[in-house]
């Protein structure tokens, strides 16, 4: 996943965060979950709003824009929120290497001082 928004976040608006990490942990606190609540994506937008499941993932590549956040939106406002979390939950969050794909020690990003300014831990 970080991945995917990392290729697709061309205005470098997202940042990333382990959840078993002391800043993940810290955030999760803050924003009133359960910090060892390690079950789902968390987006903390800019107005400090908290998404979870499927709107957290919808939300992101909305903001990455072009055709999938075309789609993106669209799902947003069609499909209802339970349905999406059901689809998030049972069939995307189990495959999600099938989906986004998996890094392997062949294929690790090599970390420059930019990109590791995206990751708070």
């Amino acid at each position: 996943w970080v991945n995917y928004v990392l290729a697709r976040d061309k205005k470098n608006q997202f940042k990333f965060a382990a959840l078993q990490g002391d800043p993940g942990r810290a955030l999760l606190g803050m924003m009133g979950r359960n910090s060892d609540d390690l079950s789902t994506l968390v987006f903390l937008d800019a107005d400090e709003r908290v998404h979870i499941k499927s709107e957290a993932v919808l939300r992101v590549v909305s903001a990455c824009g072009g055709i999938a956040g075309s789609c993106a939106d669209v799902l947003r406002t069609v499909i209802p929120r339970g349905f999406r979390d059901w689809v998030y939950s049972d069939i995307v969050a189990p495959n999600r290497y099938k989906i986004f794909g998996t890094t392997t020690n062949d294929k690790c990003r090599r970390i420059t001082p930019a990109l590791r300014a995206r990751f708070l831990d």
